[in-house]
């Protein structure tokens, strides 16, 4: 999908605030921050990072210069490894009014070769928000490469699957383990965007700075903490 087209659909349901956080590749989230000047929706800058222990790790930033900072990082840690359109599909690349003009031949499903914990500092480092992605999933997670979810861990919150949000009622402000959780909709096709979205109870929250402080004062309260 291309970023044009995820904002536009984004905007019919209604959604005030994105992030297009592909696998170890930044060139949709700034595209996407650039036409969303233009629009009325906000874009957070991200990216879905591999660590070398093969945890997916989100990471989100007020603005484009520290993202472009860790995608230079992420371009010298990945393998030079090269797609398999095959197996992956070919990796295309949009301009701005959504017509394909590229084709990215580097294999971006790969680990990249920096641990989870300094991958947390880089991205801390940035003054950007980290948070592992859907740790209760059986593959890429905190949950199936590592076991456990450490209560002491320096993450800015943890992501959850739609599945066991629903499973288990959270709403934003909700703590798991000590930590804020959240969910996405991790869209992969055209159907799913909007079918998911937090809701929160203030339109201030829709600032970069503003939510990384909510998030903040809510890990280690002790809001609501079910076992994992």
């Amino acid at each position: 999908m291309s970023p044009s087209f995820i904002i536009k659909e984004a905007m019919k349901s209604g959604l005030k605030l994105i992030s297009i956080a592909d696998h170890n590749a930044i060139k949709h989230s700034l595209l996407a921050c650039q036409i969303s000047k233009k629009e009325d929706i906000k874009i957070l800058p991200g990216v879905e990072l591999t660590s070398r222990e093969e945890v997916h790790m989100l990471a989100y930033f007020d603005d484009i210069t520290a993202l472009l900072k860790l995608g230079e990082l992420v371009e010298r840690l990945l393998p030079d490894l090269e797609n398999k359109p095959e197996f992956f599909g070919h990796q295309v690349i949009y301009d701005n009014t959504g017509e394909i003009v590229d084709l990215d031949y580097r294999l971006r499903q790969s680990a990249i070769n920096m641990s989870l914990e300094k991958l947390v500092d880089e991205i801390h480092r940035l003054k950007g928000i980290a948070i592992p992605a859907h740790i209760d999933k059986n593959r890429f997670s905190l949950n199936s490469q590592l076991g456990f979810l450490d209560e002491k861990a320096p993450f800015d919150a943890v992501e959850v699957s739609k599945y066991k949000w629903h499973k288990d009622k959270y709403q934003f402000g909700d703590t798991l383990s000590g930590f804020p959780v959240i969910c996405g909709s991790d869209s992969h096709n055209p159907d799913d965007i909007g079918l998911f979205y937090l809701e929160a109870n203030s339109d201030e929250l829709i600032n970069f700075n503003i939510l990384k402080k909510y998030l903040h004062e809510r890990k280690n309260e002790n809001y609501r903490r079910p076992s994992f």
